[in-house]
């Protein structure tokens, strides 16, 4: 069949538009610059998902769909996933949330975050009554050229549920809790487990209250990551089944991407162009054959989970410094080194291990014989004068546990391989966690 004048244009822009993303994603290293082609990758290929899915004269579009992401969002995958739903013909309205360097507490209106705010990146589409055209603010590096975020506050899961009432929510998330491993390779499960119970039990919980009307969540968990082992994302996972897989129709995104990634960034976890479109499709292809297996009106409200009535892990982490719990002598004998920062990007905090012989423990209960002591290594992307601790040098170091503190799920780095050492922030540390918070 002969190709018309009007199609023989359409392929030269689709062409030209594909030759410009490939040549840009080639030819830029930076984070900053490739996370601004992120829209234009996924913005490609929607077009022909509309044209092969259309909505059925007397199908009801219904169903309000709420998208929570963090920076993997930012990196096209928010943006792509949230054009499926709104080409989907049982979807009336779409509210997508993507806040870099957030974790799921992070949404809730609970101390400590009840003001947190992302400093690296945020984005949101949310549809309007009286507008096909969604509203749309996006604030992330490189967009324009050389542009850096400002501070976004975090929108709370409370209000979105009362506010937007929606059917169902979709939450990607995951990465940033990798960094309550302490950079460590292998886990130790009983800590590490109650230690992940507290940042996943009380989301859900909360989404699960009334008034919220959902029916349907999808945890959307992280691809492989190259900054962390293999094994605490194996226990990551499984223990996400295990305290919220009741609830949650939980998605491994392992399965459906191989490592490494096309276009990824140094820090071996971000990535975009066209690895992040194959995510973002393969991750809404599972959402869309849940939801197509029943019809809608036989699936429950969430608010009748056994979850809604089950109790809440104690001790969230702490927004002020806490009086220190453990108070020693103790030599310093092991360094671990920073990562560049620009392999930091797009987070601004990081956290190392120090390794620490015991001479005596002036207050509190210590039994070992040395001691794992977590110092920041970048504030606000800043480079902190980690040389005035010097090797072989006794301090006086006020203490408390890394888990319960602000800083437990902050990107870090602990070369000592001493997985049976509980890590520890010195109190002086803990206060100087930025004000504004993530």
């Amino acid at each position: 069949m002969p190709t018309s004048n009007t199609q023989r244009s359409t392929l030269k822009v689709q062409h030209a538009a594909s030759l410009d993303v490939e040549a840009w994603t080639l030819n830029v290293g930076r984070f900053s610059k490739r996370l601004a082609i992120a829209a234009i990758a996924s913005s490609i290929a929607i077009p022909s998902f509309a044209q092969n899915s259309p909505t059925p004269p007397d199908s009801p579009r219904d169903l309000t769909v709420l998208i929570l992401g963090d920076s993997l969002g930012l990196c096209g995958f928010g943006k792509r996933l949230d054009q499926k739903f709104r080409a989907d013909p049982r979807v009336k309205s779409v509210f997508t949330y993507c806040t870099c360097g957030t974790n799921p507490l992070s949404w809730l209106k609970e101390k400590p975050f009840t003001h947190s705010q992302t400093h690296c990146g945020y984005w949101s589409v949310e549809s309007r009554p009286d507008s096909h055209a969604p509203k749309e603010l996006r604030d992330t590096y490189g967009t324009p050229s050389g542009h850096r975020p400002t501070s976004h506050t975090v929108p709370k899961l409370d209000d979105l549920l009362a506010t937007i009432q929606p059917d169902i929510l979709v939450m990607q998330t995951g990465a940033n809790l990798f960094g309550l491993f302490s950079g460590r390779e292998k886990v130790k499960s009983d800590r590490d487990a109650s230690m992940l119970r507290k940042y996943l039990v009380p989301f859900v919980k909360k989404a699960i209250t009334p008034p919220s009307k959902l029916r349907k969540i999808y945890w959307i968990a992280p691809p492989i990551s190259g900054r962390v082992s293999g094994d605490v994302q194996e226990f990551v996972f499984q223990q996400t089944q295990n305290d919220i897989g009741s609830v949650v129709h939980l998605i491994d995104s392992r399965k459906l991407i191989t490592y490494p990634y096309k276009h990824m960034e140094p820090d071996k976890e971000h990535f975009v162009g066209e690895d992040m479109n194959r995510w973002t499709d393969k991750v809404f292809a599972e959402i869309n054959r849940d939801l197509s297996a029943q019809q809608w009106s036989n699936v429950r409200p969430l608010t009748e989970s056994g979850l809604a009535t089950a109790a809440t892990p104690a001790s969230a982490p702490s927004a002020t410094p806490a009086a220190a719990a453990l108070v020693v002598r103790a030599k310093l004998v092991s360094k671990t080194e920073p990562i560049r920062r620009e392999q930091l990007l797009p987070y601004q905090e990081f956290l190392v291990g120090f390794v620490y012989d015991v001479e005596e423990v002036t207050a509190g209960e210590y039994s070992e014989k040395q001691i794992l002591v977590m110092h920041p290594a970048y504030i606000g992307l800043q480079p902190q004068p980690l040389e005035k601790f010097r090797i072989g040098k006794t301090y006086e170091l006020q203490l408390r546990p890394l888990d319960g503190s602000l800083w437990s799920t902050i990107k870090s780095k602990d070369d000592s391989g001493r997985i049976e050492l509980e890590p520890y922030i010195r109190v002086q540390d803990e206060g100087r966690y930025p004000k504004s918070g993530r």
